[in-house]
């Protein structure tokens, strides 16, 4: 039964004054440039990792995955590592009909997030959440959430608002609160390389929010509705950490919105 399980996800898974001025404009081409970089490397890497499974080529989809890559779903973790990924692709016969990306970003010199979706040959969607490898010079999958995707309509402003909670507690100090009230019992965390489950593991982890010094701030910089029940989000952490954040959002049973997922490396 779990393999059929296993299949099933994982089918979806195969299934975007003068001298200021001058300064600004300079600035402002560089950075477009670096837009351009950036889609045309996330559009090679993607079209590999689609050529990839549409061939079967076994040697470059293992190029397209860390050793350790993790595939997720909002059941938990599907595949463990790129052995487990690799073993499954030769007896299916999906095909991926296209992918897209909707928002790729730098997370720091050694990772990027992107939030992207693909679709099969029957027009099914998925959408997923990756988080790639970068400082090798051969960007590689290190993580890969995926759900299957609808169309249904998501109040963002229930997630604001738990986003709001997330921050009053964190800056209250109190990180077992800040788990129970705020995350799902399942919850996963992921950084460098660990995935912690549970919320007792990331009260743990977390303990350095206790730090009555310690100050953080989340501004999105994209909210990702996915499913009724999913939604994906990017953004900045601003305060006495100051990197990219990734929150995969889960309605509950009670409609109320927790963390199914945390991430920031």
């Amino acid at each position: 039964m779990r393999n059929q399980v296993i299949s099933s996800i994982i089918c979806l898974f195969l299934l975007s004054n003068c001298n200021q001025t001058v300064r600004k404009e300079v600035k402002k081409k560089n950075n477009i440039q670096e837009s351009f970089s950036k889609i045309s490397d996330t559009i090679s890497d993607n079209h590999n990792w689609m050529q990839a499974i549409n061939d079967k080529n076994i040697e470059l989809l293992s190029s397209l995955y860390t050793e350790n890559a993790l595939v997720l779903s909002e059941k938990g973790v599907d595949l463990n590592n790129r052995k487990e990924i690799l073993e499954l692709v030769p007896n299916s016969n999906f095909i991926v009909k296209s992918v897209s990306t909707k928002k790729r970003i730098q997370a720091n010199d050694n990772y990027d997030y992107e939030i992207g979706s693909f679709i099969n040959k029957d027009g099914g969607l998925a959408k997923h959440l990756i988080i790639w490898k970068t400082n090798d010079g051969n960007d590689k999958r290190e993580l890969e959430f995926i759900t299957v995707a609808s169309g249904t309509q998501i109040d963002l402003e229930a997630i604001t608002l738990q986003r709001e909670q997330w921050m009053i507690l964190c800056n209250a100090h109190d990180a077992k609160s800040l788990i129970d009230n705020v995350y799902s019992e399942n919850t996963m965390y992921y950084n460098r390389g660990r995935l912690l489950k549970g919320r007792n593991h990331l009260v743990e982890e977390y303990d350095y929010m206790n730090n009555p010094e310690y100050k953080l701030k989340l501004e999105p910089i994209l909210v990702e509705p996915v499913s009724e029940s999913i939604v994906y989000e990017m953004g900045q952490c601003i305060g006495s950490y100051n990197g990219k954040y990734i929150i995969i959002w889960q309605k509950n049973d009670n409609g109320i919105w927790q963390v199914l997922f945390d991430s920031n490396i």
